[in-house]
């Protein structure tokens, strides 16, 4: 495979005969000096590198950038430097050079480029240098030489007159183009090398109408097309049907013959292998039309027949009659079926020549709750079982009062469900029913358990006036055993305890931590003592725009923060997250050291 690339500049050097040399040549056309053209290109791989040494390359000349037949071609081997450069002459390959009359009306030309093994390159419009192949006409008339009309000589005193006019007026008649060849072979079509020269092609022709036969590389062509030698078709090769069809009958395709040759011992001469692939309609004049693909058989000059291997439309096969499997150890004389013996009875097994082969449930399938039965869903598509145990189960329903799962225990889970990855346990949704409903006489209705930092059970409503969990009853709607945790900017639960002395802070809560750091002082507060009843505290997160809650010691107090305007507040506060409290003996008095406590909410 080769990519050529046109240089920048073609160079296009005309190698014809000066004028002179025409001029002692013009009395015969084929004397002239055959005329060619320098190309210079470089020739690549596919991957761009440049190829070196001997490439063969095909040269073509077009009239139009794209599309036509060539006017002109030629192959030749060019030598290729190591930078793929290389230089040949256009014309050179025969000795008649380019065809001069390619350029005669004047119009652009097209040099088609093909390196061998390769797609014809993009063309390359010619420049006007190869034109200059039409100067040899300059010396010429019509492309003929002086000589050619030369006034014949004149009509002898008392002849007799010609009654051919331009006869008689002297001037001789012109010839025709001369056409110029080496002589042929029989029966072979011609090929013009040349616009004037003509040599025997590749074609060759036997008989005439319905008895004509054409072939390629052979000179005795056996067929109405025989063709010696590889062939590539450029599109569908299509065998179509000898007619069509009507209600009375289908139509075969036209055949496809392999023949294979076998000598004979018993004749001995050599013996035809015919195999044919036919396309033959099926289920003619049906609502379903088909058709199959079958493989005929002829020995000799028989007719190829039947043989009853075929192929459908759906691509199943049809064998032919005989037609056995060997198995490993070699052909199979006998079929047999087992199956498990709780489950099914097997009878019949096995078969030898010919019989039945059986097989029974020994327990029916069923969508009731029965032992040993393979499930059977109802005509509604339901089943029922006491207990179900499975990896990975997904439940729906459809309606606005079904239950999506239900399972009931005595003693156990009504529903269990456990994941080792990353997944929920058991996951329920619903529009307007329970997204997971439990009952329980002794145990817990809901039950959860993560072993993550995940939750234990999830409850997520997304209405805005919805319950993410619910929970009711006589003693405790709601117990935890553990620290609770709310979102910062909601309401309801603590989010911040602290009881603390002028020395620091003895007992405290942190709501944003897990585990013991929750309630290890100073639980993740900075707490600092500006003087005497003045004390500030530093929670982590933002707490200027909760509530509080104080008490402890005597006298009074004031809560400030960084947005708050309230006399007494010194101004001590430096950011959202923190809270600064002034203790005094009574308001306005002065400032008192004492415990307090302090509640964020």
């Amino acid at each position: 495979m080769f990519r050529t690339t046109v240089l920048l500049a073609l160079s296009l050097v005309l190698i014809c005969s000066t004028p002179s040399l025409i001029a002692q040549q013009s009395a015969s056309l084929g004397s002239v000096v055959p005329s060619m053209v320098k190309f210079n290109g470089i020739v690549n791989d596919v991957s761009g590198k440049p190829l070196a040494g001997t490439v063969g390359v095909t040269f073509l000349l077009y009239k139009d950038q794209t599309g036509g037949m060539p006017l002109w071609m030629e192959t030749q081997n060019v030598q290729a430097d190591r930078n793929g450069h290389y230089s040949v002459m256009l014309g050179s390959a025969t000795s008649h050079g380019l065809p001069a009359e390619a350029f005669a009306i004047g119009e652009a030309r097209w040099l088609g480029i093909q390196p061998s093994g390769q797609a014809e390159q993009p063309r390359v419009v010619l420049a006007s240098v190869p034109y200059a192949l039409k100067a040899a006409d300059a010396e010429t008339l019509g492309g003929r030489p002086a000589s050619a009309y030369i006034l014949a000589a004149p009509i002898a005193s008392g002849a007799q007159s010609s009654t051919n006019p331009a006869v008689a007026d002297g001037v001789g008649a012109s010839p025709a183009t001369a056409v110029t060849t080496t002589g042929g072979t029989v029966n072979a079509l011609p090929l013009w090398t040349t616009g004037s020269n003509i040599q025997s092609s590749a074609l060759t022709q036997t008989g005439t109408g319905a008895t004509a036969k054409i072939g390629i590389g052979t000179t005795a062509p056996a067929t109405t097309l025989d063709v010696k030698g590889a062939a590539t078709v450029r599109g569908a090769l299509t065998l179509p049907a000898t007619a069509a069809a009507t209600a009375v009958a289908g139509a075969n395709s036209q055949p496809e013959n392999q023949v294979a040759s076998s000598f004979s011992s018993s004749t001995k001469a050599a013996v035809n292998q015919t195999f044919q692939w036919l396309a033959e309609p099926a289920a003619n004049n049906t609502s379903a039309p088909s058709g199959t693909l079958n493989l005929r058989y002829g020995l000799g000059t028989a007719t190829p027949s039947e043989t009853g291997l075929k192929l459908n439309s759906k691509g199943i096969f049809t064998f032919a009659p005989g037609q056995t499997f060997p198995g490993t150890g070699g052909t199979v004389t006998s079929v047999g079926l087992s199956a498990p013996s709780s489950d099914f009875t097997v009878t019949g097994s096995p078969v030898t020549k010919s019989g039945t082969l059986g097989l029974q449930w020994t327990v029916a399938p069923s969508s009731a709750n029965a032992g040993n039965a393979i499930v059977k869903r109802d005509p509604a598509g339901n089943f029922s079982a006491s207990k179900i145990t499975a990896f990975a189960m997904t439940a729906n329903t459809v309606g606005n009062n079904g239950i999506a799962f239900f399972g009931t225990t005595t003693n156990g889970d009504g529903v269990a469900g456990m994941d080792a990855g990353n997944g929920n346990g058991v996951y329920g949704s619903s529009v307007s029913g329970y997204g997971v409903y439990g009952g329980s006489n002794t145990a817990d209705g809901v039950h959860g358990v993560s072993n993550s930092s995940a939750s234990g059970v999830a409850g997520i409503n997304t209405a805005a006036n919805g319950t993410g969990v619910y929970g009711a009853a006589p003693g405790w709607s709601f117990t935890a055993n553990g620290n609770t945790n709310q979102d910062r900017t909601s309401g309801g639960w603590v989010k911040a305890m602290v009881f603390a002395s002028p020395n620091g802070i003895a007992y405290c809560f942190n709501s944003t931590l897990a585990g013991a750091a929750a309630t290890t002082p100073p639980c993740g507060f900075n707490y600092t003592k500006f003087a005497a009843g003045d004390y500030n505290i530093d929670f982590g997160f933002q707490v200027d725009d909760r509530f509080f809650a104080t008490g402890g010691g005597g006298g009074v107090n004031i809560v400030c923060t960084d947005n708050t305007a309230v006399p007494g507040c010194p101004g001590n506060v430096f950011s959202q997250n923190q809270i600064e409290l002034i203790w005094t003996q009574f308001y306005g008095g002065p400032l008192l050291d004492t415990k307090y406590y302090l509640t964020v909410y």
